[in-house]
């Protein structure tokens, strides 16, 4: 016999002003799982709309009886009529249909779909659910690690949590974690991210078809979102694995209307490794914490606070005296941001935030009576607001503006040194850059006939530093054509602006990488971006194709002279160049997203190069970023509804390289003898060799009528013990001659996790 569903209906008093009505609400099932992409029609004027990715949805009717019908696969229907008068909240829980459902079915959130009845392309959305079913390095599940087996994001070395989108550095991605910038993604020098995954709602990757309301970088934006509900019960949940542990904990504080949650997580390896008499002596932690205030039907806020940092605090003893080397390293993150949604009666929707975020690090080296201390930090300030507005009855037409501002606050390099050291390496520092950076866009969306909808906009941003001022208009523009209901035609056109960089020796992120804002001699990076993407859809089998093609020509990108040191070099402004660059390639993408099978096949064809008149003769190179090609099968399988195995497999080109081609002989300065020059490729000729890996898991989780619900993760990570080149050793033969070597990272390593929810 179908449950009975719950719809509560709170009625608000009916101002003269209004010709409509607000009706909201959320759709959910038995277990209080969202159930984003519901369909909800308003009858008799048959208004189709979709729940979003949280469940809930917000429609403007006219007053009088309405028969409201939802529908999600998988569940039975729901209809109900009532007079409506007023604003209107509603809550529908819908009952599974067990005949429907078979067996079993596996679920995921499916936000592919709103996707492609959109105008966007090069977006990917993932959700806690698609992060926890991936086995990964340790066990630990990793938001980084999951979007690099996504078409055109490639990584970098073995384990390293970067991410190099369509061509572009590392530092061309900005990454938000609840509207506030994250300056250093990763803990574990680059084997883990800072994300961690019990705290994430959804994930946003935008590679391409740029709405106007972003902006900042040239490559990639990463819009992470931590969980934004207020809680309707107290919720408790943890997870041990080799490398870490975390817990996370929900409690609501006035029903309906504030709760908050706050979760942590520490690496202990250094804890296990005293327990045996030994010493490492590092390890990281991270805390997220968020208040979620609901104080009326209209009006969501949100308090968010992240904290990170990595430690490291090493002492060698040269001749068991006590006297030796002492090194210490600190590298974190902090964030806050406060967050205001608000849905007006007039159908314009606003939301307002103001951030908070700094990334520093500090180096202390200290032998007998030399010390060498290095630090450098970052900090913004900024606020955020933008209005939306969408139409009334079919919706064709939306209006999104607003407006934005962002301090920074850059101590780029600082260099102390004591003791005799002082004589060779003075105390120095790089003067301190404060930039303002603002923006303003607007940005419409509209159908002008059924088979195509457009989306226009510009940004116009400008940054203020002393000396200089910069202004970059950048419009986008995406389209869609409807081939047919389940097929479409997309293309897009987006101009880019990046006012900061991150200055960097290494071809992968270090946590001692500087950030830099433009200056009078340093110019913004842009990038001008062509896509065009086929897009299929097949819902009766829950599936997704998409074929993308792009174009991208970049300028003023930031490089080097040649041989130049950046390390505790507070000069390095003077050595900085800048060129072109251009990337052109091909993503492939087949997702199924639920029945007992879901998973995905993604596949990368790319190009990258760069040009520098410094450099190279001023001829064009391939950048260390050019990857050919990239691939990865990523699947899960129900073989029970406690059963559950799961496997990722993953190709990828080798990383480019510089390699020693020769030698040749000259005469010391000296007259007492011969000195050997080098003699190199052209630049990044050479590629390491190709990696591959394959990684298998198996889950078995508890009776779900359970309260107290736990899982086990088990499995392997490289199962057939390849371990893949991390870099270049090079090494002089007797003959005189040079060997070079591809040492690996990891080989197979297995591994286990624990994790509980009541």
């Amino acid at each position: 016999m179908v449950n009975k569903l719950i719809c509560i209906l709170l009625f608000l008093p009916l101002t003269g002003f209004c010709q409509t009505i607000t009706i909201q609400g959320n759709v959910r099932d038995t277990n209080s799982e969202k159930l984003p992409s519901a369909h909800i029609i308003i009858l008799p004027d048959s208004l189709i709309y979709l729940s979003d990715e949280k469940g809930n949805f917000k429609l403007n009717v006219k007053p009088g009886a309405l028969t409201v019908r939802v529908s999600f696969t998988g569940y039975k229907t729901y209809v109900q009529s009532f007079s409506a008068k007023a604003d209107t909240t509603i809550s529908f829980v819908l009952v599974p249909s067990v005949n429907e459902l078979g067996e079993i079915i596996i679920r995921s959130d499916r936000y592919q779909e709103q996707l492609f009845k959109s105008t966007r392309s090069g977006t990917q959305v993932l959700s806690q659910k698609d992060i926890n079913a991936i086995p990964v390095l340790g066990g630990e599940a990793d938001l980084i690690k999951t979007l690099q087996l996504l078409p055109g994001t490639i990584r970098g070395v073995e384990g390293s949590s970067d991410l190099f989108v369509r061509g572009g550095a590392a530092d061309q991605n900005l990454v938000f974690l609840d509207d506030a910038p994250i300056y250093n993604t990763s803990h574990l020098f680059g084997f883990l991210s800072v994300f961690n995954p019990d705290v994430l709602d959804h994930v946003e990757a935008i590679n391409g078809a740029f709405p106007a309301r972003y902006g900042g970088r040239i490559s990639s934006i990463l819009d992470v979102k931590t969980n934004a509900e207020v809680a309707q019960q107290t919720h408790l949940s943890g997870d041990i694995g080799l490398i870490a542990s975390r817990l996370y904990l929900e409690q609501p504080i006035v029903k309906d209307k504030a709760s908050f949650w706050i979760a942590g997580r520490r690496t202990y390896i250094d804890q296990v490794v005293k327990a045996v008499k030994q010493e490492l002596p590092y390890f990281f932690y991270d805390f997220n914490g968020k208040v979620i205030l609901k104080p009326s039907a209209r009006d969501h806020v949100a308090i968010s606070y992240y904290s990170g940092e990595d430690i490291l605090d090493l002492f060698r003893d040269r001749n068991g005296d006590g006297d030796g080397f002492l090194t210490k390293f600190s590298s974190g993150n902090s964030s806050q941001s406060l967050q205001w949604k608000h849905q007006g009666i007039s159908q314009w929707n606003s939301q307002a935030s103001l951030i908070r975020s700094k990334y520093r690090y500090n180096i202390t080296n200290v032998f007998e009576e030399n010390e060498l201390l290095a630090s450098s930090d970052i900090e913004d300030w900024g606020a955020r607001f933008s209005m939306r507005k969408d139409s009334i009855g079919n919706r064709k037409i939306s209006l999104t503006m607003g407006t934005e501002w962002t301090r920074h606050a850059v101590s780029p390099n600082v260099i102390n040194t004591a003791g005799t050291i002082s004589e060779l390496l003075k105390s120095s520092a790089t003067s301190g850059r404060v930039a303002n950076e603002l923006a303003a866009f607007a940005e419409g969306e509209w159908s002008p006939t059924p088979r195509w909808r457009l989306n226009g906009g510009l940004r116009t941003s400008m940054v203020i530093v002393k000396d200089k001022n910069y202004y970059t208009p950048e419009p986008r523009l995406a389209a869609r054509y409807s081939l047919s209901e389940n097929q479409n035609l997309k293309f897009s056109y987006s101009r880019m602006a990046q006012y900061m960089h991150r200055i960097s020796n290494s071809a992968v992120s270090s946590p001692t990488d500087i950030w830099y804002p433009v200056t009078d001699s340093i110019k913004p990076q842009t990038s001008h971006q062509v896509s065009a993407a086929w897009q299929r859809s097949l819902p009766s089998q829950n599936m997704f194709f998409s074929v993308e093609g792009y174009y991208k020509s970049m300028n003023q990108l930031i490089g080097y002279e040649e041989g130049t040191n950046l390390f505790l070099n507070t000069d390095f402004e003077s050595k900085l160049i800048q060129g072109r660059g251009r990337a052109y390639g091909f993503e492939f993408l087949i997702r199924k997203e639920s029945g007992k099978l879901t998973g995905w096949i993604s596949y990368t064809l790319s190009w990258t190069w760069r040009q520098f008149d410094e450099v190279n003769q001023a001829a064009w190179f391939p950048s260390r970023y050019d990857r050919r090609h990239n691939g990865a099968i990523v699947a899960q399988y129900a073989l029970h509804k406690r059963w559950f195995i799961s496997g990722v497999w993953e190709f990828i080109s080798g990383s480019r390289f510089t390699p020693v081609i020769g030698q040749y002989i000259v005469f010391a300065p000296t007259l007492s003898g011969v000195d050997l020059i080098p003699v190199y490729s052209g630049i990044n000729e050479v590629k390491l060799a190709n990696t591959h890996r394959l990684d298998l898991g198996i889950k078995f989780k508890s009776k779900t009528e359970k309260k107290f619900q736990w899982q086990c993760f088990a499995g392997v990570y490289n199962s057939y013990n390849r371990a893949n080149p991390i870099g270049i050793n090079i090494e002089q033969q007797p003959d005189g001659s040079l060997k070079y070597e591809q040492p690996g990272l990891f080989g197979l390593l297995p591994f286990i996790s624990y994790g509980f929810k009541l």
